[in-house]
């Protein structure tokens, strides 16, 4: 009875004094429901409390918090809980007379990342927002014009071309939201946002390198935007569902380990920041995965390819995805082996270079035993290609030699909207270790023209062609 009335006592001491922002250390080990306001310090209730609590958020906006938790703890948050990675600065006319606006400001000197030609400063993790518009950075203070602004790293001075009063301006300042190695933490409808993260990690999750990423991750309901580096990054036996995940500087969403899964996510306009699209960024990237699924999700309008599994990842299963409108390809399974692609509606992606094979709507490179059916995809007018499988020299994993080997294409819907783009193999090794591929059961629509719509091993052909060489024997086209 004693216990049980410390316990009690406990669980309402730490209610009433986090929620108040204040400090107390509980009375028990028993996990504890922590209620807790704008204002309060989340990492101090979350040290204070037990492993396994539960944290109850109030609306409002959480500034630069940065959360690191302690193994099963769940975050619940509600309509209008914002974590917030930026700070608020405060501007006066330049003293020094350049006639700008300029406020004092931490600077970050991290750098990480391939830029795209044409924007430098894509590695810089801080960006600047005017009234939650996003500004452009410039690389000197030199004829700034209206959106853009410079950050002058050396003095820690923020330079504005225009008077901002009466606007509110934010820079990104804290890491992450929640990150660290404890396990099994849940995270629960929240809106994580401006968090000033490196390329390749999560404002929720965290990196792999420093701090580790937990296995057993839960994030659920959690809108990510507008946060420099990824969106959500999750370990092993995680899971991202029923969350938004778009305009985030790098990527979307990335997932490692063994039995994660992402599903019914709406990921999109992800690499604001112009990150190389071949060095990684988009809407995704699932690395040294076993058993992932990937399914029911949204996945549009990502500078960048859509949904991609690349390096060693096995037993990947991508099914009822609808994957529109990505820069790259729409879904890419690369040097990796088995994965099931099915039931997916991919269209109108692949509007890089329509080079050789690249830029497909489904790209399988340099992995064998893939098996691609039942899914309707649609080839834009002057950009992209169909289901592409592509062998080159690209080395061994943990599994094997990397190598298109047994891929079966069947039963898919490929239409193409223009006389350009094509379906099949392409191989640049010499044609000896790309065996057992196969294209058989598939429907071709040829909207507007156009013959020599597939490829194998080094030659464009038409449909006869394709034919003879043994694929699509029982295939159609070309209505």
């Amino acid at each position: 009875m004693k216990i049980l009335v410390s316990r009690i006592y406990a669980f309402f001491a730490l209610s009433a004094c986090f929620a108040t922002g204040s400090i107390s250390l509980a009375q028990s080990t028993a996990p504890v429901t922590v209620q807790l306001s704008p204002g309060s310090n989340v990492q101090a209730a979350v040290s204070a409390a037990p492993p396994g609590s539960t944290f109850k958020f109030a609306a409002g906006v959480y500034r630069m918090q940065s959360v690191v938790p302690l193994a099963g703890d769940i975050f619940k948050g509600k309509l209008g809980v914002i974590f917030n990675g930026s700070q608020v600065l405060t501007f006066q006319l330049d003293p020094a007379g350049s006639g700008y606006w300029v406020a004092s400001a931490t600077a970050s000197t991290a750098q990480s990342g391939t830029c795209t030609t044409g924007f430098p400063l894509c590695g810089y993790t801080q960006d600047l927002f005017i009234n939650s518009k996003l500004q452009t950075p410039a690389s000197t203070n030199t004829g700034l014009q209206p959106g853009t602004w410079y950050f002058d790293r050396v003095n820690n001075l923020v330079y504005l071309p225009a008077n901002p009063t009466g606007q509110t301006v934010e820079l990104g300042m804290s890491q992450y939201a929640f990150y660290g190695s404890a396990p099994n933490v849940q995270v629960q409808n929240i809106v994580v946002q401006e968090y000033a993260n490196l390329a390749q990690t999560g404002a929720v999750g965290g990196d792999t390198w420093t701090d580790g990423l937990g296995s057993g991750w839960i994030v659920t309901g959690v809108e990510a935007k507008w946060n420099h580096g990824g969106g959500i990054v999750l370990g092993t036996n995680s899971q991202i569902m029923n969350s938004f995940i778009h305009h985030n500087g790098q990527i979307g969403i990335k997932l490692f380990g063994t039995s994660s899964v992402a599903a019914s996510n709406e990921i999109s306009w992800n690499n604001y920041a112009n990150y190389a699209t071949n060095w990684e960024a988009g809407g995704s990237k699932f690395s040294t995965t076993t058993n992932l699924t990937v399914q029911f999700n949204y996945v549009h309008d990502n500078n960048g390819n859509g949904l991609w599994t690349d390096i060693n990842n096995t037993g990947t299963l991508y099914q009822n995805n609808t994957v529109l409108h990505n820069l790259g390809s729409g879904i890419v399974h690369e040097i990796s082996y088995t994965a099931t692609i099915k039931n997916n509606v991919v269209k109108g992606n692949g509007y890089g270079p329509t080079v050789w094979l690249w830029n497909a709507q489904i790209a399988i490179l340099n992995s064998p035993n893939v098996n691609v059916f039942d899914n309707t995809v649609e080839v834009p007018n002057g950009a992209g290609n169909g289901i592409a499988v592509i062998n080159q020299n690209r080395g061994t994993g943990t599994l094997g030699p990397w190598v298109a080997t047994n891929d079966a294409v069947h039963n898919n819907v490929i239409t193409y909207l223009g006389p350009g783009g094509a379906s099949g193999l392409a191989d640049d090794t010499g044609g000896t270790s790309a065996v057992g591929d196969q294209f058989d059961y598939d429907r071709y629509i040829l909207a507007n023209g156009g013959t020599n719509h597939w490829y194998w091993l080094t030659t464009s052909m038409n449909w006869s062609a394709l034919q003879a060489a043994g694929h699509e024997q029982h295939g159609t086209c070309c209505q």
